[in-house]
């Protein structure tokens, strides 16, 4: 599988450091990846299509996983799209139910499109797994079923209540930047 996460950043930021890590199991790492993602635009689902193409190891991900919907603010990845340009079937998961109503507002009182975000936010059938360990995940999934996503958790959860590709995406996401210089980013190549 492949994991997908972001990089910290300011809203002044134009960009975030985008990582996508090739793990099999509970934690081989096979591959590191990278781009970026800008801020609160909605080039996200275009910025990780464009890292799971350019995997070697495209033929053999079987799934790509987000936390969550949003990346790099309110930058919301179209997991349908996503699906449908890769090929790979593709899990979101995050730890708290979201709160619709929150979100709407949130969206409303900042961008003008925000009835098309909200939509993509809207639109994946929100599922809650338990996890093997105890506790839940929120989840929405494209390409795979109930079953396939809650097995994809079980055999890549080592600890906590994380997949640990997804774990390990969100540390090498947060320590790079550190040594990049992400900000000046403006475009996804």
């Amino acid at each position: 599988m492949m994991a997908v996460d972001d990089g910290p950043f300011k809203f002044e930021d134009q960009a975030s450091l985008l990582v996508g890590l090739v793990v099999r199991g509970k934690g081989y790492l096979e591959a590191v990846y990278s781009s970026h993602v800008s801020v609160d635009r909605l080039d996200a689902t275009d910025a990780v299509a464009h890292l799971v193409k350019g995997s070697r190891q495209l033929p053999q991900l079987k799934a790509v996983l987000l936390d969550g919907l949003t990346l790099a603010g309110f930058n919301v990845v179209d997991i349908e799209a996503l699906h449908r340009a890769t090929g790979v079937p593709v899990l979101t998961v995050v730890d708290k139910v979201p709160d619709p109503e929150a979100i709407r507002r949130a969206l409303e009182g900042r961008f003008p499109d925000w009835e098309e975000r909200f939509r993509l936010i809207s639109a994946p059938e929100t599922h809650t797994m338990d996890l093997p360990g105890g506790g839940t995940l929120t989840c929405h999934m494209t390409g795979m079923d109930v079953q396939e996503a809650r097995e994809l958790l079980r055999v890549t959860t080592l600890r906590g209540h994380l997949p640990e590709a997804l774990r390990m995406a969100h540390l090498v996401a947060s320590g790079l930047p550190r040594l990049v210089d992400v900000a000046s980013w403006t475009e996804v190549r």
